[in-house]
């Protein structure tokens, strides 16, 4: 295998130049809304960043209602998401802005996870809060190299960063049980402190269900009876302060997420076992120099069975993904003149992954092997004048994909690498402290996952009955992308904020996922030529006192498919739809009594790009309620009674590859909260 370069020329800083718009009448530090570190990988307020930042903070995570226990259900409600996870055991293949479900990737503490796995593994109590960063961020922030699901992965349309709790303020442990529908089965325990400069947290999360039939009649899935699963969540996080400025802390996030069942047949069992590490390491080395160093491992191990189609008991195959990813990232940012801010840092992955396959013959097949490493260096200037507010940066990319097998056999092309330079720029002006408009642009890089090359079936299993997965295309050429949106943010009222935010993003031999058959349940990625996406988003939220806060957004979005293939062309992007609409609110009462109605619209979207053979899904109205009552309200003692309503109008919609909506389901229980 060829060495993997290692990129050692430094970046030349971007300063833009403006005109003097800039008004010295308003403040240089705009301190407004809360503190966010997504927008530079250092903590400032909101209004000092030219990207919009939507915080989830984790007092709204418990009245949330997440009906197939996904993590992206819990940004379900923001604006430009639309989400569409498959069920209870299958991943998220909503959109992000349009343009589909790989171009906003998820981080731990700014590490990058994968959209498609780890929202299925990791669990919202580990979490302080969760910062939602809308529009490019690929400068900072690098691509996924996840070979598995719908491949890479890029920041192109934003990023999704869970931030772990670290400094704790008080001790506290927290027990809940929960019984609800299809006798699902849910323990939860969690206990935080800190003891001198040691502040920790640890929990479990164990769910047991017979589940329900979640395939649409006639389906692949052929779903015979209940598919029973078990899935258990261990983790645990510390931080460790250096002195009593806190300004100096090393944090460690450990994981462990397993998950087995079956799919509604005696041979159709799963087995998931998922390990994700975060190390990160900061310092305040100065006044105006800091340090972060960041370290993850994840390992994701799937394995499944095949059993002949329409037979119950004949098993066809046992089959099996590895995969290993390591991230890591170092930077230093420096605050300058002003108020200004500098950030130059190197990030590094290295991916193993491999599918294999045991189909009853008393050995292994492996089907596809290979390697992947990114390397790249960046760099990002923030100038402030008043309360004008401009942003760029430069990213240099290294990609090496070295190939074993695809698909079973020796590869065309062994090793392909590929270098780009990335850029990013934004701009943000205060007309006054209530009222800004920013902008901002960038452009994103994404090579083909292996997956998509080499398929999880051969093509020569097209159409054959019981061979559902997807169909290899080794042909794929790598995707480039360009995004930029404008927009403003008004607060007119105290704990009162109103955004609007028009977008567009454009790839180049975009990389689709086009339904082949429905029976058997067949895939194949293509380029689908030039792939946009336009819209807005409008956005209107208020605190407006300790017992009552609301909210309400719409997003519009308007995806096509040019492309030099009649078939294809005018086609919508699969999972897109072209509106979205949310609304809720959170009454909380003086006698312990809360009630949270979460409300979502989905005009409907199309399950592939081909016009002819392509299927409509409308999932219309979604809508949940949590209620809580407090029945012991004790020094140091509580006890809350809940109940978590899903999907109340029992809208059983159909989704892609013979998935449905499961429909109305309830969890009622208990939580016993000690401090």
């Amino acid at each position: 295998m060829r060495k993997i370069k290692f990129i050692a020329t430094g970046m030349i800083t971007i300063i833009l130049f403006f005109t003097a718009a800039a008004q010295e009448q308003v403040l240089d530090t705009i301190q407004i809304e809360e503190m966010v570190i997504t927008g530079s990988r250092q903590y400032q307020s909101a209004g000092n960043v030219t990207q919009k930042i939507n915080v989830i903070a984790a007092t709204a995570f418990e009245p949330m209602v997440l009906g197939n226990s996904n993590l992206t259900e819990a940004i379900a409600q923001q604006p430009g998401a639309s989400v569409s996870v498959l069920s209870r055991n299958d991943a998220n293949w909503g959109t992000y802005s349009g343009i589909g479900p790989k171009y906003s990737t998820y981080m731990l503490n700014g590490l990058p996870l994968d959209a498609f796995i780890d929202p299925m593994s990791l669990d919202l109590m580990a979490f302080q809060r969760i910062e939602i960063q809308q529009g490019p961020a690929s400068v900072l922030y690098s691509n996924y190299l996840s070979q598995d699901f719908a491949g890479n992965q890029s920041p192109l349309a934003g990023t999704i960063n869970l931030i772990l709790k670290d400094k704790i303020e008080s001790q506290e442990t927290q027990f809940s049980n929960a019984y609800g529908s299809y006798n699902t089965l849910n323990t939860q325990l969690f206990h935080q402190d800190r003891k001198g400069n040691l502040n920790y947290f640890a929990g479990i999360n164990f769910e047991n269900s017979d589940y329900t039939n979640y395939g649409t009649p006639d389906s692949w899935l052929n779903i015979q009876k209940d598919p029973e699963y078990q899935k258990a969540k261990f983790f645990a996080g510390a931080t460790w302060f250096f002195g009593e400025n806190e300004k100096h802390k090393m944090q460690v996030f450990i994981n462990k997420t397993l998950h087995k069942g079956d799919a509604g047949r005696i041979y159709r069992g799963f087995r998931h076992d998922y390990t994700t590490v975060n190390l990160n390491e900061s310092s305040q080395i100065n006044e105006v120099l800091s340090f972060n160093l960041s370290v993850g491992l994840r390992i994701y191990n799937r394995t499944w069975q095949e059993s002949h189609f329409n037979e119950v008991d004949s098993l066809l195959s046992n089959n099996g993904v590895d995969q290993v990813i390591i991230p890591v990232n170092v930077n230093i940012a420096w605050r300058h003149g002003n108020n200004h801010l500098l950030t130059i840092g190197t990030d590094y992955q290295a991916a193993r992954y491999q599918t294999h396959s045991d189909p009853l013959l008393g050995y292994t097949l492996y089907g596809n092997k290979s390697r992947a490493y990114q390397s790249g260096i960046y760099a990002q200037e923030e100038l402030r004048f008043g309360g004008f507010i401009a942003r760029g940066g430069f990213r240099l990319n290294y990609i090496e994909h070295s190939i074993d097998l695809i698909s079973g056999n020796n590869p065309g092309e062994p090793e392909i690498d590929y270098t780009r330079l990335l850029w990013n720029a934004g701009l943000k002006y205060h007309l006054t402290s209530n009222f800004s408009i920013f902008a901002n642009a960038g452009n994103s890089f994404i090579p083909p996952g292996l997956k998509s090359m080499g398929g999880t079936i051969a093509l020569d299993d097209k159409v054959v009955p019981g061979r559902n997965g997807q169909l290899p295309n080794p042909d794929l050429k790598p995707e480039s992308g360009l995004g930029a949106d404008i927009g403003a943010i008004i607060h007119p009222l105290k704990g009162m904020q109103i955004s609007l935010r028009t977008f567009y993003l454009l790839v180049d031999d975009a990389i689709v996922e086009t339904v082949v058959s429905e029976d058997p349940s067949q895939s194949q990625s293509i380029n689908a030529g030039q792939t946009s996406s336009t819209g807005f988003e409008l956005a209107v939220n208020q605190q407006l006192n300790k017992y009552f806060s609301w909210y309400t957004n719409y997003t519009f979005m308007n995806t096509e498919v040019t492309n030099d293939l009649e078939e294809l062309d005018g086609a919508t992007v699969p999972f897109a739809p072209e509106h979205i609409a949310n609304a809720g609110f959170t009454l909380k009462t003086g006698f312990g009594l809360n009630v949270t109605p979460a409300f979502n619209y989905n005009s409907g979207y199309f399950d592939s790009t081909s016009p002819t053979g392509r299927n409509e899904f409308v999932p219309g109205v979604l809508l949940n309620l949590f209620v809580s009552q407090r029945v012991v309200n004790q020094t140091g003692f509580l006890i809350d009674l809940f109940l978590k309503s899903y999907n109340l109008s029992d809208n059983q919609y159909e989704m892609p590859w013979g998935f449905k909506n499961t429909g109305f389901s309830v969890m009622g229980g208990f939580k016993v909260t000690l401090n």
